[in-house]
């Protein structure tokens, strides 16, 4: 039995597997002092408890504790690196790359085995690219949806918040609704361009992140959606 937990800004997503296989999962406040669904996994008597934290040191302890008085066990982290199999990062300093973002690219290759674009759509947007020798190319990172809409609403004196409503992508006839779908017409129209530049050939996109769902029903069909990718890399990287 392993537990593996993908810890980020907002998010704990965790996962009780065995042999590969799922038995239970659930999601967390990563903020959340009460981890009270982790610990009632202490009648599965796991033996491992595997974690991809971005979400700071405190975070970090609170997770060793829980561990260690739930399960007897210590935390193995996941660290960014310079390779792990044929996955080869592109960063000058490896180990400055989100751990998230690594875990995913380390997923991504094993999904397509080919060039591909792993976007996280969580808090940030960021997009990671994999040509066809599994090296990574480098990244972009952007505010998630929720972020620019909080910088709009936070930034400008004009534009407020208003009752909540359906986001599409057709012109907002009000200024909630423009705001809306504005956010959610950046966010897909970069999505769609990964797919379209000229050269680049990435022709494979794989979605994650609590953002994904609503994203989807935008997007071509050929996007894949693997809600745990990150919780997969986590056995890719500590096998």
């Amino acid at each position: 039995m392993i537990v593996d937990i993908d810890i980020g800004n907002t998010r704990a997503k965790w996962r009780l597997s065995s042999e590969g296989s799922a038995i239970e999962h659930g999601v967390l406040d990563a903020r959340c002092n009460e981890w009270t669904a982790l610990q009632s996994l202490r009648s599965y008597q796991p033996e491992r408890v595997r974690v991809s934290n971005v979400a700071g040191g405190d975070v970090a302890e609170r997770v060793r504790q829980i561990a260690a008085k739930a399960f007897g066990l210590e935390v193995e982290f996941a660290v960014a690196s310079k390779a792990v199999g044929e996955v080869v990062s592109g960063y000058e300093q490896p180990e400055r790359l989100g751990v998230d973002r690594w875990l995913a690219l380390l997923s991504g290759w094993e999904l397509f085995r080919s060039r591909c674009v792993v976007v996280d759509a969580g808090s940030a947007l960021t997009f990671d690219f994999l040509d066809e020798q599994a090296r990574h190319l480098g990244g972009y990172i952007i505010p998630g949806r929720q972020m620019m809409l909080d910088s709009l609403y936070g930034g400008t004196s004009g534009v407020r918040s208003g009752a909540s409503q359906a986001v599409a992508l057709n012109y907002g006839q009000n200024t909630d609704s423009a705001v809306h779908n504005g956010c959610l017409a950046m966010t897909i129209s970069l999505i769609e361009k990964m797919l379209s530049v000229e050269g680049l050939g990435m022709n494979n996109l794989v979605l994650t992140g609590g953002d994904a769902q609503s994203l989807l029903v935008h997007l071509p069909s050929s996007v894949a959606h693997v809600p745990d990718l990150v919780l997969d890399g986590l056995a890719l990287a500590l096998p």
